[in-house]
């Protein structure tokens, strides 16, 4: 006889999940977030994560390039949090908004990324 083998709960768990980054990725609410100056000009992030981030056109071009440096304010931190790395963007979708990598960015500046993402999940949580 031939019985059907059941997948495992864990697969079950991640097929799930249609859009996994998201749980990664700390989406800003309206009239928050940080600026950054990216090729001169200041832009409001939307969204962060330890790959890189997204903020509105401002008249950049598909792969444009610089390096950017800003401070993170992370609840319950005490190291420092400055963030400095290459950003590039990758792609502009249809709502004229800017997603980008970050380039150039070492394994401390990503794990910084990733305790300031954790924290702002947290602390929205908990309000």
């Amino acid at each position: 006889m031939f019985w059907k083998k059941k997948n495992p709960e864990t697969d079950i768990i991640i097929h799930e999940s249609e859009d996994q980054r998201q749980s990664y990725r700390y989406n800003f609410k309206q009239g928050q977030g940080f600026q950054i100056t990216f090729k001169e000009k200041k832009v409001w992030v939307l969204n962060i994560s330890a790959g890189g981030i997204a903020f509105n056109n401002n008249g950049f071009q598909l792969f444009d390039f610089d390096f950017i440096t800003f401070t993170l304010d992370i609840p319950n931190f005490k190291g420092n949090s400055t963030f400095y790395s290459g950003l590039r963007v990758l792609r502009i979708d249809n709502k004229k908004i800017c997603h980008c990598i970050f380039e150039h960015c070492s394994l401390e500046q990503h794990e910084l990324i990733h305790k300031y993402v954790l924290e702002m999940q947290k602390n929205d949580l908990a309000h």
